[in-house]
């Protein structure tokens, strides 16, 4: 009896084992471009264990996954502008007790990438469970984060109630029923042998950037000042609450009240004709240089609340034109925000319009209405600072 006993245990440990060795590739759940001012940024895919058309069951999933992006924009993108697009993207997406926990693994995150990215460049971050996030550029493997928290608040930015655009979200959620066409270009996609040489000697200065999970161990000087710091930052704002999304049929001419996003809403379909949008004069915010202050704990969140605080005031002042409304007309919008350092507007941009001119004007608008913002705080540096505030109008049920 003993014997059969041990005989099943082992048979059970050796089918577990073999089940972990044998686990399927994550497969493709979607691939999308991401585009601003209509220019083509970087085409995105996203893979899980697990296929899903929806984002709470991918954000809360505790298989392997990765996500990966290709950058196609013919200029490349800075390091601090990729960086600033997953800083807003946790900012909005993401509780503030959250953004408080992934505070030093995001500053490890951003210092990973030490250049711009050129085109074909290649990111990959994977999530494996029991080991980490580990994140590659052109297979170079960049640094380790081991909280495993951390991939699904980056899942966010792309999947979550303010993804980086709607279309764009959408494309990820096929649930493998891709475009044959954009999957092979992706494919196709490769870096030069040159410029992985060059991805390589980022990690040749410095150590390989890896950020261990909290233990009991003592905490230095630095870490602790730097976890007072962010206390500080918290405990002046008593009442983080991210901005709702949506923006509902307005009573008169108040805004309507703050609706938590439906991950899931789908834009209604209208028989309007869209109307064609004039793009404002684009921003000269390409002139921002490559190297920049590194990003702290305190600087990081003191950025991330101050987009926040923004979004929430602009949202607050953003209506539902009634004429739009009448017709039926629903769309996402997003603006790029340039402010000094007192909080007036230097410049606003559309980078992702909607096929309505009226909710196009209207999220410019709004952005004027809301001027002028807070004076920067000490710990942003700079003399200007730029933001981007998602909105969507949906039509009520």
């Amino acid at each position: 009896m003993r014997f059969n006993h041990l005989f099943r245990v082992l048979i059970s440990i050796a089918l577990l084992v073999f089940s972990q060795l044998s686990r399927a590739e994550p497969m493709l759940n979607g691939i999308g471009v991401h585009q601003e001012l209509g220019r083509e940024i970087f085409i995105g895919a996203l893979f899980s264990e697990s296929l899903s058309n929806d984002p709470g069951t991918l954000l809360r999933n505790q298989q392997p996954m990765r996500m990966e992006l290709k950058i196609v924009s013919p200029e490349g993108i800075t390091a601090r502008r990729f960086s600033r697009l997953w800083i807003e993207g946790l900012a909005v997406n993401s509780k503030a007790d959250a953004l408080m926990a992934q505070a030093d693994n995001t500053v490890a995150f951003d210092a990973m990438f030490k250049g711009r990215l050129v085109p074909n460049d290649y990111v990959k971050i994977s999530h494996t469970p029991g080991k980490g996030v580990s994140v590659t550029l052109n297979d170079v493997l960049l640094g380790t984060i081991k909280d495993e928290n951390f991939f699904s608040m980056l899942l966010a930015t792309w999947i979550g109630s303010v993804p980086l655009s709607s279309d764009y979200r959408d494309s990820l959620l096929k649930v493998g029923d891709v475009n044959t066409a954009l999957r092979a270009r992706f494919t196709t996609i490769t870096p030069s042998a040159a410029r992985v040489a060059e991805v390589r000697t980022w990690a040749q200065g410095d150590a390989l950037i890896t950020q261990e999970a909290k233990s009991s161990a003592p905490k230095s000087a630095a870490t602790k000042s730097s976890a007072r710091a962010k206390e500080e930052l918290i405990a002046e704002r008593p009442e983080i609450k991210l901005p709702a999304v949506e923006i509902e049929k307005p009573t008169l001419d108040v805004p309507a009240p703050a609706a938590q996003v439906a991950a899931s809403a789908a834009a209604s379909s209208v028989a309007a004709k869209p109307v064609a949008v004039t793009q404002p004069a684009p921003a000269k915010v390409e002139e921002e240089e490559d190297e920049g202050p590194a990003l702290t704990a305190q600087t990081l969140l003191a950025r991330q609340f101050y987009v926040s605080d923004a979004i929430k005031k602009i949202r607050s002042k953003t209506k539902y034109p009634q004429r739009a409304l009448d017709r039926g007309q629903a769309g996402s919008v997003r603006v790029a925000v340039v402010i000094d350092r007192n909080g007036n507007i230097l410049n606003t941009n559309i980078l992702e319009n909607s096929a309505y001119e009226m909710l196009n004007k209207e999220a410019l608008d709004a952005v004027k209405r809301s001027a002028p913002f807070p004076a920067l705080p000490d710990t942003i540096s700079g003399a200007r600072f730029e933001f981007t505030v998602p909105m969507r109008w949906t039509l009520p049920e």
